[in-house]
């Protein structure tokens, strides 16, 4: 199939694309895409694989390089060309919004297109879009910071082609590799809440899977292997030659914990945890599903208190505390993870929100004091009573 792609004219062809595109066919030509690297057997994937021609063909486009631009598309299908079957079932795994039964209300998945899903992005402004759609992805990993949204580049939701987060999302088609090295800072720089903090007015926190994950023994070396994004949420395996049994890549980025830890994964978490450390995780994970299922019931119980508070001088004050509560326990809700990613920070996050609900909770509206106009109002009826008393002696 690469073949037919790669022969079906002279034009397109990377050495004649390379008279303008130097830097560009440099970055191809050392990729596993030029088949440059010893162990691939694959035909070169060229530029008209990827870059459909103009009405006119290629060769108007050489004439008139901005007037006759090639087409090019985001779809993963353009991926999926090659990117599939039992070997590399790369497109398969990913394409989970394809497949029949798919719960859009349930089920996360970069296959699904956001303006589907979540159709209020289409009023929402492109910092919404940058992590939403693969025309916002592309210009937001410009930068490796996890907060440094690249907005001037980010496309309005009216101008965005591809809703759905595709393969040249996250990679280089010209290079073959990540637009990130790090891929911890590859997946951070959507899954992030945007840095934010109880300030005591914020209680919608979501994504907060960096905010997590940085600093947790898996990113600071306390962990005796530095463990990533892609170590846990794409559990691999090799397709087997004896059996026919299909490859897994991982594309889903589901967290499988049987297929980690037992001795057909790739990902070497065998090695060290043996099959016995899925009902460990799942048994940790039930330790903070339960304190969350608590932490509801304290928010219905602070909540009503919060109302005491009503019209009051304190309310302000007690407000901020329960919203407060609110945001670590939506932080702990919005990471996903249940702990995994940080223990340690979950724990704290669950520890605070308990404490913050509570003294809602406990606290007790202040007793109102008399105001000026009341003591006056008392003190005219003394005098009253006393006047009165006076006469009568």
């Amino acid at each position: 199939m690469v073949f037919i792609l790669t022969m079906i004219s002279v034009a397109g062809q990377p050495e004649e694309c390379k008279s303008c595109h130097s830097g560009t066919y440099d970055i191809w030509n050392a990729s596993v895409h030029a088949g440059s690297e010893a162990e691939t057997t694959i035909e070169p994937i060229t530029c008209e694989a990827c870059h459909a021609p103009p009405a006119g063909g290629y060769d108007v486009h050489i004439g008139s390089p901005f007037g006759n631009v090639p087409e090019v598309s985001l779809s993963a299908e353009v991926c999926g060309t090659c990117h599939r079957g039992d070997s590399h079932p790369v497109i398969e795994e990913w394409d989970e919004f394809g497949k029949e039964g798919f719960n859009i209300t349930d089920t996360m998945s970069h296959s699904e297109p956001a303006d589907i899903g979540e159709p209020f992005i289409l009023e929402m402004d492109n910092s919404c879009v940058s992590c939403k759609s693969t025309d916002g992805a592309i210009p937001n990993l410009a930068d490796e910071d996890v907060y440094g949204l690249n907005l001037a580049e980010v496309p309005e939701a009216s101008d965005v082609s591809e809703w759905s987060i595709t393969c040249v999302a996250c990679h280089d088609p010209h290079s073959a590799g990540c637009r990130i090295e790090d891929e911890v800072l590859l997946c951070a720089n959507c899954h992030n809440s945007q840095d934010a903090s109880p300030d005591g007015m914020t209680i919608s926190v979501s994504y907060t899977n960096w905010e997590m994950y940085n600093g947790s023994i898996y990113y600071t070396g306390v962990h005796p292997v530095s463990i990533g994004c892609s170590d846990c949420h794409m559990a691999t395996r090799e397709f087997n030659d004896t059996t026919g049994e299909a490859a897994i890549t991982g594309h889903t980025f589901d967290f499988e914990p049987e297929l980690l830890f037992s001795p057909d994964s790739s990902n070497g978490c065998y090695d060290c945890h043996k099959e016995f450390f899925t009902p460990v995780l799942e048994a940790k994970q039930g330790i903070v599903a339960e304190r969350l299922d608590n932490l509801e019931a304290l928010r219905t119980n602070a909540t009503e208190s919060l109302e005491r508070f009503n019209g009051t001088s304190e309310y302000d004050s007690v407000l901020a505390d329960y919203n407060n509560a609110v945001f670590y326990m939506e932080a702990v809700k919005g990471d996903g993870s249940y702990g995994i990613h940080n223990k340690e920070r979950t724990y704290e996050y669950l520890d605070n929100s308990r404490i913050l609900f509570n003294s809602v909770i406990e606290r007790q509206p202040t007793p109102a004091q008399p105001g000026f106009e009341a003591i006056l109002a008392v003190a005219g009826t003394i005098s009253a009573l006393m006047f009165m008393r006076r006469r009568r002696e």
